[in-house]
C-alpha cells in the first residue's frame, strides 16, 4: 500500500490584469498573486504515517531498478529551496530466502580500513553502505561489530551510540547495547578488560586483539616503547609474554592482551602455560547475533522520532539503516552531501519515517557516507551515490547485502549505449548484459546476439550499429528466445566538434579520458566513437589510443590534439607537465555558431500580431557620457524601428525616458507578457538562483508553462544559466533547461531565452531551445569603440518561424 505525504506550498499564480504601456497600446500582463495549493508528492511504495516535512520540495524525481530478487535500488532527486538533496535507497526483503545481510570489513582485518565498494566487491556482495563511526586518528571503530555470533569489536561504552542487529532468527533490531568486559588471571586477579580489537594511544587499560584485528599485533611504539602483549591460544593458554618488542602474529583462534603502566606490569607476571579466564558478555548476548553494527544515536524508535543520545548538527551528507513494523524490509539510506543541499539530523529522521521506518538508527556520514550497488548483470558494485573529485573515503566497516540464489538460464538482457544519440554513417557501441530469473549475472558472449533495428535504417558490425537514415528508431538484440530494445535517435552531420575537456593541463605521463561530442544544427549534441575519429597530435605533447585515452608525454611540453570527423575538425589544446605557450591558432579554423546558423539572417515581417519584430538590447546603465549617448541611439532605434523593445541588464530611468515604443523590462519581479502569438516571461535570477529570495518563482514558473497558447516563448532574464554568470548550481541549471526540453518536445513551441550578460554577442542552440546572451552599456573600460563595442539583437517572427540579426547601435560612416 502507497500513502502519501502532504506538503503545503504558496506559489504565485497567473491573475491576468490589463495594462497599457508607452505608445497607448494594452499588453497582458500576469502579475503575482499568492493562493495555497496542494502538492501530492508520491514518495515510493512505503507506508508513511503523520510524517512533516521538514523542507519544501519544489521538484522531484524519482527512479527505481531491481538489483537482485528482493532487492531494489531507488534514487530520489529533491530540488528544494535550498538546494537539490539526493537520496539513494536499497530495500531488502528479509523473508527472501536467497537473501543475506552481515557486516563487512576489509578481508585483512578491521584494522585496514577500505571505501565500501572496494569491501563490497571483495566478498562478493551485490549492495553495501558504510557502517559505524571510527576516531579519525586512530581510525578504531567506536562501536560493536558482530559476524555469526563472533564480537568483532565491543559496544561504545558511553551509552550514547546505538546498533543494528539482526539475530540468528533473522529478525532485526535496534538497540543500545550494554557490556561487561573483564579477564581472571591465574592468582585471580581480575583485570578490566577496555576493548576489543580498538586501537589505544596509551595502553593504560587492557585492549584484546584477534585476527579479526589484523594478522599481527599492535606492538610497542614511540608513544608506548615498553607495551606490554601477552600472547594466547585458542584455549586460552599463554603462550608468549613480551614487553617493549616489535608486533607478533596473533594465533588462530587465539588473541593477544596489551597493557601498559600498573597494568602492563600485572601482566608480566604471566608465563607460558598459564590459563587466562575471560569474561565477556554483552546485553543483548552477542552469541545469538548474526550480525551488527554500531552506529549513532537512534533516529526512530516504535514509528516516532526519538530522543536523540548523539547529534551531528547542520546539514550534511547522512547514511541511516532502518526496517518496517512487520521487520520484513531492512531499508538502507544515504543522502549526499556537497555539492548536494545534505540533510539534518532531524530531516533524516523525518526521511526514514517517510519512508516506512518503524525503527531506524543513524550510521556514519560526511566523508564516510557511501553506497555501492552491483548493477543489473554487471559482476562488481559500483558507487551510486555522488562522491565530491570521485575521492572515496576508507571506512573500517559496513552493512552488506549478499544473495545466494542459484544461477539458472538466460532471463533477460539489457542493452546499454554511452549516448543514445548517434550521427548518421558513424558508430555507436551496444552493450549486451544478461541476467537469469533470480537477477543472477549472466555472460552474452557477443557471437550470440543477432540485432536488428527499427524505426531507421541501419546495419550492424559485431556490436556497433551504423545508421544510413535520420529519425527516431529502436534496435533489437535477441539472444536464443530472449529479447531486449533500446531507443536510438539519429542525427544528420554535426555541424561542429566539441571537446570535453575543453583544454587539458596535466602532469607529465598522466592519464586522461577524452571525449568529442558532435552537435548538428538544431543543437542536438551525440557523442562520437573513438572509432570514427581521425587524431592528430602536435608538439610530441603526448599519445592517444584506440579508446581515447589520453598520456601526456614524459617531459615537459605544450601541443595540441586534433580530431577530424568526416568533414569537421576541432583542437584541444594540452600542456604537460610545465609546458611553455605553444601557438596553436592556425591548425584548426575556428568556426562560430553563428556562421552556419541557419536562423542567422534578415527577414520581412507585416507588423501583425503573428507577424512582428523586436529588439534586444542589454544594460542601459552609464558611468561616461559616450554609454548615456549609446543608450540614448538605442532607444532612438526602437522608437523608429521596434514595436517592442526588452531590456535584459540594468535600467537607467533617464536613458529610457524618451521611450515611446512598447517595452519589457527585466527587474526583481517576475511576470508573464503575451504579445501577438508570444509569451514573454521574465523571471528573476540576479541571486544565481531560481528560489531566492522568493522560492515561489519556480512553482509559478512551472505553472506558466501549463498554460502557454501562442506559438513561441521568450524567457528573459539578467544573467545567462551556464558558464561563470550563470546559475550558481549547475544541477539548477539542468534542471531549467531539462524542464524547457521536454516543454519544446511536448508542446512544439518555439523556447528563446534571452539574457544580459558579459558578451557583447552570443548564442547557441541546445536540442531546440535557442539561448542568447548580450550586453548593453556594460562594457569595461572608457575608450569603448562606439561601432564595434555597442551593438543589439535584431529578432523578427514570423509565426513560429523566428529569425535573428546581431546590429550595432551605431553604423561607421560610408566612404
Amino acid at each position: 500500500m502507497c500513502n502519501t505525504t502532504v506538503i503545503y506550498l504558496w506559489y504565485n499564480s497567473p491573475v491576468e490584469e490589463n495594462i497599457f504601456n508607452k505608445g497607448g497600446r494594452k499588453l497582458k500582463i500576469f502579475s503575482r498573486k499568492l493562493i495555497s495549493i496542494l502538492i501530492i508528492l508520491l514518495v515510493i511504495a512505503f507506508s508513511v504515517e503523520n510524517v512533516k516535512a521538514a523542507y519544501t520540495v519544489l521538484e522531484s524525481k524519482e527512479q527505481t531498478q531491481i538489483v537482485t530478487k528482493g532487492v531494489t535500488h531507488t534514487n530520489l532527486l529533491y530540488f528544494t529551496p535550498e538546494g537539490f538533496i539526493n537520496i539513494n535507497i536499497l530495500k531488502i526483503d528479509l523473508k527472501d530466502p536467497y537473501l543475506d545481510l552481515s557486516v563487512i570489513f576489509s578481508p585483512s582485518g578491521i584494522k585496514e580500513r577500505m571505501p565500501i565498494r572496494e569491501m563490497a566487491n571483495s566478498y562478493g556482495a551485490v549492495a553495501a553502505i558504510n557502517g559505524d563511526f571510527f576516531d579519525t586518528k586512530t581510525g578504531f571503530v567506536i562501536g560493536a561489530t558482530v559476524k555469526d555470533g563472533n564480537l568483532i569489536t565491543d559496544p561504545a561504552s558511553n551509552g550514547k551510540m546505538a546498533t543494528f542487529y539482526i539475530d540468528k532468527t533473522g529478525t532485526p533490531y535496534i538497540d543500545y547495547w550494554t557490556k561487561k568486559m573483564s579477564i581472571t588471571l591465574p592468582d585471580g586477579t581480575t583485570v578490566f578488560l577496555a576493548a576489543i580489537n580498538k586501537i589505544s594511544s596509551t595502553f593504560q587499560y587492557t585492549v584484546m586483539y584477534t585476527r579479526d584485528w589484523y594478522r599481527f599485533s599492535p606492538g610497542a611504539n614511540e608513544n608506548v616503547p615498553q607495551l606490554v602483549e601477552v600472547v594466547v591460544d585458542q584455549n586460552d593458554t599463554v603462550i608468549e609474554v613480551r614487553q617493549g618488542q616489535p608486533s607478533t602474529e596473533i594465533p588462530e583462534g587465539g588473541y593477544v592482551l596489551a597493557a601498559s603502566g600498573d597494568i602492563g606490569n600485572l601482566l608480566l607476571r604471566l608465563s607460558p602455560g598459564d590459563k587466562i579466564q575471560k569474561d565477556i558478555t554483552t546485553n543483548p548476548p552477542f552469541e545469538d547475533i548474526k550480525m551488527a553494527v554500531s552506529g549513532g544515536t537512534i533516529l526512530v524508535k516504535g514509528g516516532k522520532i526519538y530522543p536523540f543520545t548523539h547529534e551531528i548538527k547542520g546539514y550534511a551528507a547522512r547514511t541511516a539503516i532502518g526496517y518496517t513494523k512487520d521487520k520484513r524490509y531492512v531499508l538502507m539510506v544515504t543522502v549526499d552531501g556537497p555539492p548536494y543541499r545534505g540533510m539534518t539530523q532531524e530531516e533524516l529522521a523525518s526521511l526514514m519515517l517517510s519512508l516506512g521506518a518503524y525503527d531506524a538508527l543513524n550510521l556514519d556520514g560526511g566523508g564516510s557516507t557511501q553506497m555501492a550497488v552491483r548493477p543489473l548483470g554487471e559482476t562488481e558494485a559500483v558507487l551510486y551515490n555522488y562522491s565530491p573529485n570521485s575521492y572515496e573515503r576508507k571506512v573500517p566497516n559496513g552493512v552488506a547485502v549478499f544473495s545466494t540464489a542459484p544461477k539458472g538460464n538466460l532471463y533477460g538482457l539489457k542493452l546499454e549505449v554511452e549516448d543514445n544519440k548517434v550521427f548518421k554513417g558513424l558508430h555507436r557501441s551496444i552493450k549486451v548484459k544478461g541476467y537469469d530469473e533470480n537477477y543472477n549475472p549472466i555472460p552474452v558472449e557477443l557471437h550470440e546476439v543477432e540485432f536488428s533495428v527499427t524505426g531507421v535504417e541501419g546495419r550492424f558490425e559485431g556490436n556497433y550499429f551504423i545508421p544510413l537514415s535520420t529519425g527516431e528508431g529502436t534496435i533489437v538484440a535477441r539472444v536464443g528466445e530472449v529479447t531486449s530494445t533500446i531507443k536510438i535517435a539519429v542525427l544528420e552531420n554535426p555541424a561542429v566538434l566539441e571537446f570535453k575537456p575543453s583544454e587539458i593541463v596535466l602532469d607529465k605521463n598522466k592519464k586522461i579520458g577524452i571525449k568529442l561530442f558532435g552537435k548538428d544544427v538544431k543543437g542536438y549534441r551525440a557523442l562520437i566513437d573513438p572509432i570514427d575519429i581521425e587524431w592528430q597530435i602536435y608538439n610530441n605533447v603526448g599519445t592517444i589510443d584506440n579508446n581515447g585515452t589520453f598520456t601526456s608525454a614524459n617531459f615537459d611540453s605544450s601541443g595540441a590534439i586534433v580530431a577530424k570527423v568526416l568533414d569537421k575538425t576541432a583542437l584541444l589544446p594540452v600542456k604537460a607537465g610545465k609546458g611553455s605557450e605553444f601557438d596553436y591558432s592556425n591548425l584548426v579554423p575556428q568556426t562560430d555558431f553563428t556562421q552556419f546558423d541557419p536562423d542567422n539572417k534578415e527577414v520581412a515581417v507585416n507588423n501583425t500580431s503573428d507577424s512582428f519584430k523586436f529588439m534586444i538590447f542589454g544594460d542601459t546603465k552609464y558611468n561616461t557620457l559616450l554609454k548615456l549617448q549609446i543608450s540614448l541611439k538605442a532607444v532612438d532605434t526602437a522608437n523608429k524601428e521596434y514595436p517592442l523593445a526588452i531590456f535584459v541588464g540594468d535600467i537607467n530611468e533617464r536613458a529610457l525616458a524618451n521611450l515611446k515604443t512598447r517595452y519589457i523590462a527585466v527587474g526583481d519581479k517576475y511576470q508573464r507578457y503575451e504579445y501577438g502569438n508570444s509569451t514573454f516571461i521574465v523571471l528573476n535570477n540576479r541571486n544565481g538562483t531560481f528560489v531566492k529570495p522568493d522560492p515561489n518563482q519556480w512553482t509559478w514558473f512551472k505553472d506558466q508553462l501549463n498554460n502557454i497558447q501562442g506559438d513561441n516563448l521568450f524567457i528573459l532574464l539578467s544573467k545567462p544559466i551556464w558558464g561563470n554568470e550563470g546559475l550558481k548550481d549547475n544541477k539548477e541549471a539542468s534542471l531549467f533547461e531539462e524542464t524547457l526540453k521536454e516543454f519544446h518536445k511536448k508542446t512544439g513551441k518555439n523556447v528563446w531565452v534571452i539574457s544580459n550578460s558579459s558578451k557583447k554577442f552570443y548564442t547557441s542552440l541546445e536540442e531546440g531551445i535557442r539561448y542568447v546572451e548580450t550586453y548593453g552599456t556594460n562594457v569595461s573600460g572608457n575608450n569603448n569603440d562606439i561601432y564595434n563595442d555597442f551593438g543589439f539583437v535584431s529578432v523578427m517572427v514570423n509565426g513560429k518561424d523566428i529569425k535573428y540579426q546581431f546590429k550595432r547601435v551605431v553604423n561607421p560612416p560610408s566612404n
